[in-house]
């Protein structure tokens, strides 16, 4: 590996800007001079001890100036965090003495994978790292610092215990601190029904799918939008978002979305399970083309993009649709038309669905910090000042008051985003460019989350559909979490044709059908692209996730 960075390094030399030259500066550097990357001799860490205070302010008994290097997001109106309110507040809680040094997102994977092949690093990254699992000997690990240097971020990690999971290696250890911005909604994805065409067609909402037949055959037949034209889609889908939530009926839950980490997988009984060698999804597949071939799904929804989609649901043409958020993207104005649909019964009568793996966003190995910086504490220390209040959790993750949220006297706070900030043209330009927001490092709960007040109708219409989807969701599947980097990059390999393979089998068998022969055909064709060693590496990566959960 130090080869391959030495001849990286070469390479790439006269590419890394000035800007990015050198680490942080100090009156003594001799530490960070004397002792190699990746070691601690006790003299080090006992001279870190001493500079860095583990409780109060200032942080640092040393003159040390830090470089930390983060990425710049693209709705920041003034292009960097140097000279802003929030970072000089943060220099005078905390006294660190900060070398900010902003990249732009769009080369920020680049310019960052240079510096680390060069050796050349800041003493702390905010924002990820590109293929971080392979340069873990560069970064600090944080595992024994965290209970006495980051106490809001132990007590973050001891309620939510799956965000801490997500960011530990298979040996346990912690090189990557999250950003997270909860909201308390794990039912991201559902189908939306227009109500106001099953009230035209006289019909109850579907339960199963056989009643899903019937009353998408009456949207198509029964000119439910009342414009006397057959124009009405009653399955309207898009190339990346197609029929996942009806898997329900057949017996199952998954995701075969491209933006899905663990496509085609369900766990059962601790099993790690490839279903579409299922007699289940055989029989998912044959459903789908009974749809098709009566002219009940979109027939350009394989090749059209969520644009096209949108284009069809603005002129009142669709009557079911995959609803990944607000219904309103796809169906404007028509949005009060519409309502969730819940995952069909099975042929027991139960329900069946995937939910997110938290409720909101969450970034791992958002914050690290590198073995250059001799006082790795205070770095650490930075992190949990930023998380240590919902004050500061407000203004690093949002902006500051009257700017970007306003108090209503009630004990909740509203977004200042209809209409925005003078000057600005978007929430998003308002929050990034006053402060970190979603490329910062805020641990933003769902308690947090709760004081903003609720008053749209699309905010209200999300929240419905959370208990009723919840309740039916499945108690098991693939947790998100950090594998071995060369089971990673064997996964990725095999998902690569099987995806292809997958894609193209499933258009085919929609609009063709799927008889025998082809489902044994089928059967061959996963053998053939490697599904049984796909499934035994994502079987070894959940038995460690449970292990270490355990621990």
């Amino acid at each position: 590996m130090k080869k391959n960075r030495l001849i990286a390094a070469v390479a790439a030399a006269a590419l890394v800007v000035s800007g990015l030259a050198g680490c942080g500066s100090s009156a003594s550097t001799e530490s960070a001079q004397t002792v190699p990357a990746g070691t601690e001799t006790e003299s080090s860490v006992q001279k870190s001890s001493e500079a860095v205070n583990k409780t109060g302010y200032p942080i640092m008994n040393e003159d040390y100036t830090f470089k930390i290097v983060y990425a710049v997001g693209s709705t920041d109106k003034i292009g960097g965090w140097e000279n802003k309110d929030f970072v000089k507040k943060i220099e005078e809680d905390t006294g660190l003495k900060i070398q900010w040094v902003g990249i732009p997102e769009a080369s920020y994977n680049d310019q960052v994978a240079i510096m680390i092949a060069a050796g050349d690093l800041p003493d702390a990254f905010i924002g990820q790292i590109p293929n971080f699992a392979q340069f873990l000997d560069s970064f600090v690990k944080m595992n024994d610092m965290i209970d006495d240097y980051a106490p809001s971020l132990k007590e973050f990690f001891d309620k939510y215990p799956n965000i801490k999971l997500a960011g530990m290696f298979p040996d346990g250890s912690i090189y990557g601190l999250p950003e997270v911005q909860l909201d308390g909604y794990v039912a991201g994805k559902s189908l939306a029904i227009n109500k106001k065409w099953l009230d035209a067609v006289g019909m109850e909402m579907p339960e199963t799918a056989d009643e899903l037949f019937d009353v998408l055959m009456a949207f198509k037949t029964q000119d439910p939008n009342g414009n006397g034209q057959a124009d009405e889609i009653p399955f309207a889908f898009y190339k990346d978002r197609k029929f996942d939530i009806l898997k329900s009926a057949f017996g199952f839950a998954g995701y075969d979305e491209k933006d899905y980490k663990y496509p085609y997988l369900q766990v059962v009984d601790g099993k790690v399970d490839f279903y579409p060698v299922s007699e289940n999804y055989h029989a998912y597949l044959q459903y789908l083309n009974k749809l098709y071939s009566n002219g009940l799904i979109d027939p350009n929804g394989f090749i059209q993009e969520e644009v096209d989609m949108i284009a069809k649901g603005t002129n009142d043409q669709i009557g079911v649709f995959p609803n990944y958020s607000y219904d309103d993207i796809t169906v404007g104005d028509y949005a009060g038309d519409y309502t969730y649909l819940l995952p069909l019964k099975d042929s027991n009568g139960e329900r069946h669905y995937q939910p997110s793996a938290w409720s909101g966003t969450v970034i791992v190995n958002q914050f690290a910090i590198t073995n250059n910086c001799p006082y790795p504490e205070a770095m650490l220390r930075l992190y949990d000042y930023i998380n240590s209040s919902f004050d500061n959790r407000l203004l690093f993750g949002w902006g500051p008051k009257d700017m970007a949220w306003v108090d209503n006297g009630d004990g909740t706070i509203s977004k200042k985003a209809d209409p925005v900030l003078e000057g600005y043209n978007s929430y998003a330009e308002v929050r990034h460019t006053l402060s970190m927001g979603i490329k910062g490092i805020f641990l933003w709960t769902e308690e947090d989350n709760a004081k903003f007040a609720v008053t749209s109708d699309r905010e209200i219409k999300y929240m419905e559909r959370q208990k009723p989807y919840m309740d039916c969701a499945v108690k098991e599947f693939l947790p998100e979490g950090q594998d071995y980097p060369e089971n990673t990059q064997e996964i990725n390999v095999l998902l690569t044709e099987l995806r292809t393979y997958m894609d193209n089998f499933m258009a085919e068998s929609v609009m063709n059908g799927i008889d025998d022969a082809k489902w044994q055909k089928h059967l061959e064709d996963c053998r053939k692209f490697s599904y049984e060693r796909y499934t035994e590496l994502n079987q070894e990566y959940y038995d460690r996730m449970m292990k270490l959960a355990e621990e």
